[in-house]
């Protein structure tokens, strides 16, 4: 048992040191840190520490089953051309929901078994962020297990913890047959298809497009949280619109960053997928 938690204190010290030797890692720290900083000091987010346990938490539980694995790369034939691709799909995402909550046009409002926005949100994402991307990259002669699509039960061992948190926090705030729809509705309309744009995707093609990992990553978690702004801002009153940006760039920006260190830890994005569900449907 000594050796076990020596071996463990040994890791997190050498991660600690090769963490404050990397000058990427401790810019990074600080943007990440940047903006959070801020709201608490204004004062317009001064209870930030249940975000901070998910983030974190999310953090280190990947930390601690991975801590002795090198970081897996990804097999990436025209890093340009597929980032190009990759942030294209993003901004045409963002556009549509623009277009949406301008009422620009309408769609069809349908509720299939309690299960909400059929048309308005699930359909179109899962067009636009999961078929349409993986038949092109599909055409590219990838295979799915290169786009994060693993069948692998080792991936779910670091899953398992937050996911386990997230279910016992979620079925204290909802009821089960709401817990149960939101749970459906935010796989399909945040979930799946988020993980497998931004992380398994769009991070994957920046990493090498960059040749670094640590800014790949922190790149994919900005256009992330920026990919929010159309639906924060389509909630928030026009005296008000300062919290879309808020939220846009501290919790939204830090989850995509949670999971997308995540990924880079297991390389799978279907845990992560279930995990992202959990986040959005707990609370």
């Amino acid at each position: 048992m000594n050796q076990y938690l020596g071996n463990i204190f040994f890791d997190a010290k050498n991660t600690t040191r090769e963490f404050a030797r990397n000058r990427s890692a401790l810019i990074v720290a600080n943007l990440l840190l940047l903006p959070w900083f801020a709201a608490i000091v204004s004062g317009r987010n001064t209870n930030p520490w249940n975000a901070f346990g998910i983030i974190f938490g999310i953090m280190f539980v990947y930390w601690f089953f991975s801590r002795r694995r090198e970081m897996e790369r990804v097999r990436v034939n025209r890093p340009i051309i597929e980032s190009a691709i990759a942030l294209a799909l993003v901004l045409i995402w963002m556009l549509f929901r623009v277009g949406q909550y301008a009422d620009v046009y309408e769609l069809p409002h349908l509720v299939f078994f309690s299960v909400r926005d059929i048309f308005e949100t699930i359909v179109p994402k899962m067009s636009e962020m999961v078929i349409l991307p993986l038949a092109i990259w599909l055409s590219l002669r990838y295979r799915p297990r290169e786009l994060g699509l693993r069948a692998s039960w080792r991936d779910w061992m670091p899953a398992l913890v937050p996911i386990a948190a997230l279910i016992f926090f979620g079925l204290q705030n909802n009821k089960p047959q709401e817990w149960w729809e939101n749970l459906v509705y935010f796989y399909f309309a945040a979930g799946l298809p988020e993980e497998f744009l931004f992380r398994g995707l769009l991070q994957t093609r920046l990493e090498a497009f960059l040749k670094n990992p640590i800014w790949g990553l922190y790149l994919a978690s900005f256009v992330f949280g920026a990919s929010h702004l159309p639906i924060n801002l389509s909630n928030a009153s026009a005296n008000n619109w300062l919290s879309a940006f808020e939220s846009a760039f501290t919790f939204q920006l830090s989850i995509g960053f949670a999971l997308g260190f995540a990924f880079q830890r297991a390389r799978n994005v279907l845990p992560l997928t279930v995990i992202h569900t959990l986040i959005n449907a707990a609370p």
